[in-house]
């Protein structure tokens, strides 16, 4: 009785393994031309999959192609900043000055909103709560 109870345990901790890996497949990749910050990292230009992380899909990873380093922040997915007809698949940025920040993930793969970093917000009170420039990569979703 032991032995069936124990295989049982081990079927469904197999099971509920393998789900999750398939949700953590699920991953869209863009081709950034340009060093930018996420929350208080500076990441160099090159290519990066970002993939939910959570089964909620609130917290994303993002990951050099090149190097394998990353990061992992939370970006909630059911806020939403840009509202563009263009904005399916799609990596969002503020710029300001020559410094860009990571705003928002669009793609069928996944998809977030990062809240703006302390030097991000430090920058905007600086210039007078000026507007951000936008930058629009698009990003290709990858299964």
């Amino acid at each position: 009785m032991k032995t069936l109870k124990s295989i049982i345990v081990s079927v469904g901790a197999v099971a509920l393994l393998g789900a999750s890996g398939l949700s953590a497949q699920t991953k869209a990749t863009a081709d950034i031309p340009f060093a930018f910050t996420v929350q208080d990292t500076t990441l160099p230009a090159g290519e990066y999959t970002m993939s939910a992380a959570s089964a909620s899909h609130d917290v994303m990873v993002i990951r050099n192609v090149e190097t394998r380093k990353a990061i992992l922040l939370l970006a909630p997915s059911n806020q939403t900043e840009y509202k563009g007809a263009q904005a399916k698949n799609v990596v969002l940025f503020h710029r300001i000055g020559d410094q860009y920040f990571l705003a928002e993930v669009k793609t069928d793969a996944v998809r977030g909103h990062v809240g703006p970093s302390k030097l991000e917000r430090e920058l905007t009170a600086e210039g007078g709560g000026q507007p951000m420039a936008a930058v629009i990569i698009p990003a290709l979703s990858v299964r």
